[in-house]
């Protein structure tokens, strides 16, 4: 039983926090009667300090925030609950419908029930939690549509520079130039987790290595129980270093099958934990036909550049890993819009297809740079059979420092291909070059 003291230290102790400094994330939520707002994504990307800045900070006292992770709530029940509504009341019997807000529900047995109990009783309530299975497939069985549920990823670039407190908007941007692109050169490398942002580069390399240890046995060996742990551990070892490139669960298989004990069903069960723990994830190709897709191989993206510091550091494949992460915070408000890749017969490559309800909208290629002549054919001539193919005329390109517009006409196919700089496209500035 939950001691009544413990608790209200615990409740006032949050109300006198000092809510100030807490610097805001763009992703917008909106509370919906008679549903719980769901905040999921990887663990450390910020969720805490997202409820944190949702708080009033003139009225603090109308929220209660609850850490199942705090020892205080450890070992907790459904039932236990109770007495912490009864601990609030008690401090403040005026407010009779607090917002009420779970941090890390999956802690807690049985958490839906808390849940349901809570929206039947008209309260206001945030969830979150850092297993996509937990608040996706199992919110949905258990609240049975009573939630909707949001992604928060780590930093955006534009959010990292606020981190670092540089201006971009206007003016600025030409004015901080110099920093703001040396910063783009950290993002890229050691990735947009808040807390790796803020430290000193000394210290990030263990920062990194301490939460893909902890995303791996928390979110992954303890919650699926794991048995062949050496397999998991290849196929991570695989995902650092083939990371923005094609997995095949087939070629792995053939890898692996004659110095491991596996199956192919065993490797994509480990491939869908990856994913449900968000530590990567698996990009379907754009096909028309839907056994085309299933069985098209995949392309594999980090949740986080930083963890590619542990496998095969590339510069390219971390531009393509970022561009990826922003089209997912761009569509996710969007369930119609889906992000895929593109593969003719004849090998051409589109990075990233961007559709709707089917329609394709844009068609977009990363490349470090374009001078090398075989490079640059290779990169357009991929958009126009793309653009033929799929009936899309918006194409972009996104280098590092190239900018423009051009008509390109090669072997009788004709097309306008955008220019973007990387450090443009990622902070949605104009190119000056828009049509």
């Amino acid at each position: 039983m939950l001691d009544k003291t413990f608790l209200k230290r615990y409740i006032v102790g949050f109300h006198e926090r000092d809510f100030s400094g807490i610097i805001p994330r763009e992703l917008r939520v909106e509370a919906i009667p008679n549903r719980a707002t769901v905040i999921i994504g990887p663990r450390r990307a910020g969720k805490t300090y997202y409820l944190l800045s949702l708080v009033d900070k003139e009225n603090p006292e109308r929220y209660l925030y609850v850490d199942f992770e705090h020892p205080i709530f450890h070992p907790m029940t459904p039932t236990d609950f109770l007495a912490v509504l009864d601990a609030y009341h008690e401090l403040y019997p005026k407010i009779k419908h607090p917002i009420v807000m779970l941090d890390e529900v999956q802690a807690v047995p049985d958490w839906e029930r808390i849940v349901r109990y809570l929206l039947d009783g008209g309260y206001t309530v945030y969830i979150t939690g850092s297993s996509s299975k937990l608040l996706s497939r199992e919110v949905a069985t258990h609240l049975r549509g009573r939630s909707l549920t949001y992604t928060l990823l780590p930093l955006s670039f534009r959010e990292f520079l606020r981190f670092k407190r540089v201006d971009y908007r206007g003016r600025d941007f030409y004015r901080n130039y110099t920093q703001i692109s040396r910063l783009l050169e950290e993002y890229l490398h050691y990735g947009a987790y808040p807390e790796v942002a803020l430290s000193s580069e000394g210290v990030k390399d263990n920062i990194l290595k301490d939460y893909l240890d902890v995303l791996i046995k928390k979110d992954v060996l303890e919650r699926h129980r794991i048995k062949n742990i050496h397999l998991l551990n290849e196929l991570l070892y695989f995902s650092l270093h083939s990371y923005s490139k094609y997995v095949s669960f087939d070629s792995l298989y053939r890898l692996f099958k004659g110095r491991l004990k596996v199956t192919k069903r065993t490797i994509a069960n480990y491939f869908s934990y990856l994913e449900e723990a968000f530590a990567l994830f698996l990009v379907r190709k754009y096909e028309r036909s839907p056994k085309a897709r299933i069985v098209a191989p995949r392309k594999l993206y980090l949740i986080d550049t930083g963890l590619s510091i542990f496998g095969s550091k590339d510069l390219g494949r971390d531009m393509e890993n970022v561009v990826f992460l922003e089209l997912l915070r761009r569509t996710s408000g969007n369930p119609a819009m889906k992000v895929t890749y593109w593969k003719s017969s004849q090998g051409h490559e589109v990075d990233f297809v961007i559709s709707e309800h089917g329609r394709v909208n844009e068609l977009i290629q990363v490349s470090v740079k374009t001078i090398d002549e075989k490079t640059r054919r290779r990169e357009l001539l991929a958009l126009l059979h793309a653009s033929e193919k799929l009936g899309c005329e918006k194409l972009t390109l996104i280098t590092l420092d190239e900018e423009g517009i051009e008509d390109i006409s090669l072997y009788g196919m004709k097309g306008r291909v955008k220019m973007v700089p990387l450090v443009k496209w990622l902070l949605g500035l104009s190119t000056g070059f828009e049509e």
